[in-house]
């Protein structure tokens, strides 16, 4: 199904030329380096001396909480449990109002309604990236030649590269870097292993060996929404999701070991965080398959992309650019006349899993809160996070859910608040980051 993702495009360049680029290419992603050095300096920067309380609690308090990723690197540091304390203590003052509003007041529509809520770490990653795509911006616009920095970008960062870019340079960027998506795609498949490294970093993900292994749970059913609300420690929503993703990655694993049953395409990932999932299953023979996976429909996105900017440049009446190298097609496809397919979107199936497991989960949690039974069993456990109280609360019923789950996470705001607060609120900090932003992939913490 996927051979034709693979075909070469006719290039003017040789096979040798593109071969040593992608040779040149084999460095970790400039912005992706320059993201983790953000990263690693960001909390000694938020919670050191003399950083403003007030304003990473307003961070805290927008994007609901530090990711996955970032608050179990915050957990693990626990240098600055006191200030931690302190910051979330003042983002629930800011929140805990309004959950005694109604939905269509403005500011919780801020919160409700918001377009994301994005982890403030992560924000910081994108701008220290966002700086260093800049730079790089500026020196391959004065050549607008194969660069061996512009050849070494991950996909996501790439986009963002030619983005601002006019649309002329914006093909030729594109062109490019197709080229070095063919020739690690080519190298990929003639040495798997010596080549795999390549791959991920063109994919985001900067190496190949997990140091920790993921577990398979091969045969646990999912926990029913009914067996968890009560759950202590876990938000029910969260549950659902992290069920949701073992399953893929099991589906993942059996499409690997199964390969006479080509479906892998219903399991393979192309985004860098489920690229991350599939390295820590510790297999190469999948990861190599994954990879190739990726890099072939990255390839397609970025033909159909460069054939956009070619039509639009043609309906302005602008002769055909130099850089333009159409397609080849094959010849047996040609005599038979078959016309092309339809448009090709790359999706990755583990965002799909947990899109899909959150809507569904959603549906069923409201089914079950029209329930008085229900609503008590909920309210002597932990609640849902407020990632999934924001995603939930403004399409719960306005009669008896809504109220309700707006008084109960109100009284589990002001229990946690006041626990930080006491004397010892830097043992309780933990449950703070939690609460704002429940982690559905546990596995997900690199």
């Amino acid at each position: 199904m996927f051979n034709e993702l693979r075909d070469q495009a006719v290039s003017d360049s040789s096979p040798q030329q593109l071969e040593v680029r992608a040779h040149a290419s084999r460095q970790c992603c400039p912005a992706c380096e320059a993201a983790k050095s953000s990263s690693a300096a960001y909390f000694s920067k938020t919670f050191g001396a003399g950083a403003s309380v007030a304003a990473i609690s307003e961070l805290i308090a927008d994007g609901l909480g530090f990711c996955s990723r970032h608050g179990q690197a915050l957990i693990n540091d626990g240098v600055y449990a006191k200030q931690v304390a302190r910051a979330y203590s003042g983002a629930i003052e800011k929140i805990r109002p309004l959950l005694q509003q109604s939905v269509i007041d403005e500011r919780c529509q801020h919160l409700f309604f918001s377009a994301g809520h994005r982890c403030p770490a992560c924000s910081a990653e994108d701008a220290a990236a966002a700086k260093a795509l800049s730079l790089i911006r500026k020196r391959w616009l004065e050549t607008m030649g194969p660069a061996e920095d512009v050849d070494a970008l991950c996909w996501s960062h790439f986009e963002t590269f030619v983005g601002r870019l006019a649309i002329e340079p914006r093909g030729q960027a594109i062109q490019q870097h197709l080229d070095v998506l063919l020739a690690a795609g080519r190298s990929l498949e003639r040495s798997p292993r010596g080549a795999l490294s390549q791959a991920l970093a063109l994919l985001g993900h900067s190496s190949s060996v997990s140091e920790k292994f993921l577990q398979a749970n091969a045969g646990t059913a999912p926990k029913p929404m009914k067996g968890v609300l009560g759950d202590p420690y876990a938000c029910p929503v969260c549950v659902a999701i992290g069920d949701a993703s073992s399953h893929w990655l099991e589906g993942l694993r059996w499409a690997a070991d199964d390969v006479a049953a080509g479906c892998l395409w219903l399991f393979a990932p192309c985004c860098k965080r489920h690229v991350c999932e599939a390295a820590r299953l510790g297999r190469s023979d999948l990861l190599a398959r994954v990879a190739s996976f990726a890099l072939s429909g990255l390839a397609e996105q970025a033909r159909q992309q460069v054939a956009g900017i070619v039509r639009e440049l043609a309906l302005a009446e602008q002769p055909k650019p130099v850089w333009y190298r159409p397609r080849r097609r094959r010849r047996e496809a040609s005599a038979a006349g078959i016309q092309p397919g339809k448009r090709f979107i790359l999706r990755c199936r583990g965002c799909e899993a947990e899109a899909i497991a959150l809507e569904r989960a959603s549906g069923t949690f409201l089914d079950l809160m029209r329930h008085a039974r229900y609503r008590e069993l909920l309210a002597r456990g932990h609640g849902l996070c407020l990632q999934h109280l924001a995603h939930i609360l403004p399409v719960a019923p306005p009669d008896i859910v809504r109220p309700f789950l707006s008084r109960l996470h109100a009284d589990h705001l002001e229990t946690l608040q006041k626990a930080l607060l006491s004397p010892g609120g830097e043992t309780v900090w933990l449950e703070a980051v939690r609460r704002f932003k429940g982690w559905s992939m546990p596995s997900a913490v690199e």
